[in-house]
């Protein structure tokens, strides 16, 4: 039955997959200014994709369809939690095909190997993590007309805004080198710092989903 809550999560927001096809431009537009930051930036877009179907359920009064069917709350959530890892796997390949596109039209080049890769992909997926820990419960909770700003807006202005002072930090000359510098840290300690994003992440998804399961189990409707 999750199965099928997953593919009635994408036929629902069916009016926002033509959008989804802007995703690739967007993340290369990104990608000529810094290369390292196409993975996070994929993957955020596509998380914040996998957000539509609160939208339209909210919009369609969905939930009271959902209830009325063979499936329990924690399916529900589930189906959306699965649907959400399913949308950022797709950024993160997205990324790591496009990442070595954006680096060939960028103002700075960069040559990480296998190992940056890893750590990138690590730390995007910590990203992701932390985020679901506000954005899903506020969502599951409230619904998206009530929580949005909390549960969409604020993490994306968040994170734009530490995404453009990271990209200036970054130009300044005397800190040309720093991400570059810890990026290789990070290769050298490979296991320990990955492993690390890694198990942090896999925590805060957890609770998260926890977390979203509780709100949604005592949400009236």
């Amino acid at each position: 039955m999750i199965g099928k809550m997953i593919a009635l999560d994408w036929r629902s927001i069916k009016v926002y997959q033509i959008r989804g096809l802007f995703l690739p431009v967007a993340i290369f537009i990104f990608g000529y200014f810094l290369p390292l930051l196409v993975i996070p930036m994929s993957v955020f877009m596509f998380m914040s994709f996998s957000i539509n179907p609160f939208a339209v359920e909210e919009k369609g009064d969905l939930n009271h369809l959902y209830l009325t069917l063979p499936v329990s709350r924690k399916e529900i959530v589930t189906g959306r939690y699965l649907f959400s890892l399913i949308a950022v796997l797709c950024g993160i390949a997205l990324g790591t095909l496009m990442m070595p596109l954006a680096n060939m039209v960028s103002v700075s080049k960069w040559f990480i190997g296998i190992e940056g890769y890893i750590v990138i992909i690590a730390f995007s997926y910590l990203i992701y993590a932390f985020f679901s820990l506000f954005i899903f419960p506020i969502l599951f909770r409230f619904g998206y007309n009530k929580g949005k700003f909390w549960g969409f807006y604020l993490p994306v202005f968040l994170f734009a805004f530490f995404f453009s002072s990271y990209i200036t930090f970054s130009a300044a000359p005397e800190y040309s080198a720093f991400t570059l510098n810890l990026l290789m840290k990070a290769s050298e300690n490979l296991f320990l710092v990955s492993g690390s994003m890694i198990a942090i992440a896999t925590i805060l998804l957890i609770l998260s989903y926890i977390i979203s399961l509780k709100a949604y189990s005592n949400r009236d409707f």
